[in-house]
């Protein structure tokens, strides 16, 4: 199986015939280091899955990049707003590191989605998981301090192994010296 294949079939359960055929509407594509998978300003019309590698997801605000998510191996996204509304993306994608990305357009998800009741199923759980963690972040931002939330991101060691410090940080809502400070004490 590959990647792609083993996540869908962990996350719904979906007859061989069917799955083959979802998975055969995707494409493939090799990012190099720092190239942009889309760039602020272009439109969203594909839903992604990063089979391997590290993307980084941020906005430009008066000048300055704020990482607002990493797409790590085995996550399945797309721009949500940009996608649903048809209108300009305020994120850019990034490659952190070499990666491959399998991508639906819009098109061929709309003819999934109204042919299987499971790819429905499939995608409603990749909604839910995502406005979980939107809400989880959320409430980190609220109710923790930096230190606290960095001590949160220890659960998932892919955080620390692929990405700039500067970027956590921004991620993290500090500086990348007070990130440095924050390392330092652990």
């Amino acid at each position: 199986m590959n990647p792609l294949t083993d996540h869908i079939f962990k996350t719904v359960s979906i007859p061989d015939d069917e799955l083959s055929d979802i998975v055969n509407s995707f494409r493939t594509k090799t990012l190099k280091k720092d190239q942009f998978l889309i760039k602020a300003g272009q439109y969203c019309d594909h839903y992604y899955f990063v089979e391997q590698g590290t993307l980084r997801i941020f906005s430009t605000v008066n000048d300055k990049e704020i990482t607002s998510w990493f797409a790590f191996q085995d996550y399945f996204f797309t721009e949500l707003e940009s996608y649903t509304h048809k209108s300009q993306t305020r994120f850019s994608i990034q490659a952190e590191e070499k990666s491959l990305i399998s991508y639906v357009s819009r098109k061929e998800m709309d003819a999934l989605l109204n042919k299987y009741p499971r790819w429905n199923e499939f995608i409603r759980k990749i909604w839910e998981f995502s406005f979980i963690k939107l809400q989880q972040v959320t409430l980190s931002f609220q109710a923790q301090s930096a230190g606290e939330r960095y001590e949160d991101l220890f659960k998932y060691p892919y955080f620390f192994r692929k990405t700039k410090q500067k970027d956590l940080a921004s991620m993290l809502g500090i500086t990348k010296f007070s990130l440095s400070r924050l390392r330092r004490k652990r």
